[in-house]
């Protein structure tokens, strides 16, 4: 069953808006993962148990802003960083759907022409 056309560029118009507010959230990181990890060795037992150490890893093939395949996250931004890796899943989701939608929109427009 195929949607009406307004009903398709209402969808697409509440994307973009969408798209720029999260954009305008703050910082949007996107084909990364958050590392974290306890310290090993000989370090005590409560330190093994805790997370003492957090890492930004990029996917494979890919580098990080700075050139390097991973880098050091302070604990204190571990939040900040884990929202910014989420923002930046749903704004991937968001851009392939955007994508569909103007593929559909263009082949509709071109049939009613």
């Amino acid at each position: 069953m195929r949607r009406p056309q307004a009903e398709l560029e209402a969808e697409q118009n509440k994307i973009i808006a969408r798209i720029a507010d999260l954009q305008n959230e703050g910082d949007v990181l996107t084909g990364v993962r958050l590392d974290k990890a306890a310290a090993g060795g000989t370090a005590s037992n409560q330190s093994q148990t805790s997370y003492k150490y957090a890492r930004l890893r990029s996917g494979r093939g890919k580098t990080l802003s700075n050139g390097q395949k991973s880098q050091y996250v302070p604990l204190k931004k571990v939040a900040a960083t884990e929202a910014a890796i989420q923002r930046g899943k749903e704004l991937v989701m968001l851009q392939k759907r955007l994508e569909n939608l103007s593929k559909i929109l263009g082949c509709s427009r071109a049939i009613t022409r």
